[in-house]
């Protein structure tokens, strides 16, 4: 029986053996498995863009070495970890392999094998890895917003797995977005999505009320740190979305947030009361949700409609706020458009950093129709596994890429209508100042 161990700034993760026959004592020494290394492995490195942080007016780019766990697969033992730290979205999970549980582990190149740094919430790391009745295997994952406090989190669930090289991987791709529960699909490491859409992001906006620096805004602006708020809690207040034309609605998703809130923990009795109504014309409104007697918290309230529905326009009334004032991180709307797809990217230049191999800057050229991107990675172009949503503009810095290994890149665009996956795959060599190899 192993324990393995550890949670330290720019620390590492241990091991040692215990005999469950005398009260799990210590059968030898700790042995350490792994130490940090941001030097070499970019995403390691602190910070939002793993750039470092300040603390104390000094730039700290060491990482907290953390969340250890260990799987074993076809004769392999894959030593998971965690960093650089819980309070970034660049929090994800590296992997070192060994075939003995207690020692020769080696850093596995594709690291961070979770990782999900994009899209309205990020992190997929500090996680624990699982397989389902059916076999699957899942990650629970830990999801940041550290905003009221530093360790504010969420969590997560991702299909995760190994293919034939038995390399580790963990599907994050538009992870926030509707999927199956496992048991449900057949193979959940390729296809858990339903395949709904976004038909929310960036409408037009408006509301009962407004506090202050809380526009209505950012209850559609795919980033679940902001926030619209209302002035009061009390019953009526109302925020409203335009989705632009009519539109087939699967599911709603409403992220309350915590304004004002006075209630800490589970005192108290903690839920949201509201109704949901839809309209073609923004005039004339029937009713789609009624929650008006709802006495069961849900801070972030998923529904799915067993049969879609028709409107352009969605309101959301509040009856009763849990606490606080009536707020909402993001309300989100998933089903189809009738909006063409977007383009194929075109243009897409990869510039790696010729100084220091970790870091890499990527463009393309702006796609008609699309409302965002999603970046897909790996170090082999037939294992793009990683990904990176970017939801606004036609560029990315990456910093966390491992030092002198050889990456390849494709860009996706996305829009409420679907996903148009690039097909041009670009390399970037981590040994020399050439900006691009071939596949």
């Amino acid at each position: 029986l192993y324990l393995y161990f550890g949670a330290s700034l720019d620390g590492g993760i241990s091991v040692v053996e215990l005999d469950p026959k005398q009260n799990f004592k210590a059968v030898a020494k700790p042995v350490k498995l792994m130490n940090a290394n941001s030097a070499e492995h970019g995403w390691e490195s602190s910070g939002e863009d793993n750039l470092g942080y300040i603390r104390s007016d000094v730039n700290r780019v060491e990482p907290y070495i953390e969340g250890s766990w260990m799987t074993k697969h076809n004769g392999t033992y894959y030593l998971q970890y965690s960093a650089p730290g819980t309070i970034w979205k660049t929090y994800a999970d590296g992997v070192y392999t060994s075939k003995l549980p207690n020692k020769d582990f080696v850093y596995q190149l594709y690291s961070p094998f979770s990782y999900k740094p994009g899209g309205f919430i990020g992190s997929a790391g500090h996680a624990a890895t699982f397989q389902d009745k059916a076999g699957n295997y899942w990650r629970v994952a830990t999801m940041v917003i550290s905003v009221a406090h530093k360790f504010e989190r969420r969590l997560g669930i991702f299909p995760a797995g190994f293919d034939a090289e038995g390399v580790m991987r963990t599907n994050t791709y538009l992870g926030d977005y509707p999927q199956f529960l496992p048991g449900v699909a057949k193979n959940p490491l390729d296809k858990n999505r339903t395949d709904w859409m976004l038909l929310s992001f960036g409408k037009r906006a408006t509301a009962s009320s407004t506090l202050e620096n809380r526009p209505a805004e950012n209850a559609f602006d795919e980033e679940i740190r902001t926030v619209w708020s209302a002035r009061t809690g009390e019953k009526g207040e109302w925020l409203q979305v335009d989705l632009g034309s009519i539109s087939k609605i699967n599911a709603v998703q409403i992220n309350f947030a915590e304004q004002d809130a006075k209630a800490f923990g589970r005192a108290g009795k903690l839920f949201q009361q509201y109704t949901i109504e839809i309209s073609d014309d923004g005039k004339n409104w029937k009713m789609l949700v009624d929650k008006s007697k709802n006495q069961k918290d849900a801070p972030h309230d998923y529904i799915e409609f067993s049969k879609a529905a028709n409107a352009r326009f969605l309101k959301l009334t509040n009856f009763r706020a849990a606490s606080g004032k009536f707020a909402v991180r993001d309300l989100r709307v998933f089903g189809e458009s009738n909006t063409p797809k977007p383009a194929e990217v075109k243009n897409f230049i990869v510039r790696r950093d010729e100084k220091d191999s970790r870091k890499s800057v990527l463009s393309w050229q702006p796609t008609a129709n699309a409302t965002g991107y999603i970046v897909r990675f790996g170090i082999s172009p037939k294992k793009l596994y990683n990904n990176y949503q970017v939801v606004r503009g036609n560029s990315l810095v990456m910093n966390g890429l491992n030092k002198n290994v050889d990456y390849y890149f494709s860009v996706d665009s996305i829009n409420e209508s679907g996903v148009t996956k690039g097909r041009k795959i670009t390399g970037s060599n981590g040994k020399s100042s050439r900006n691009s190899i071939s596949r």
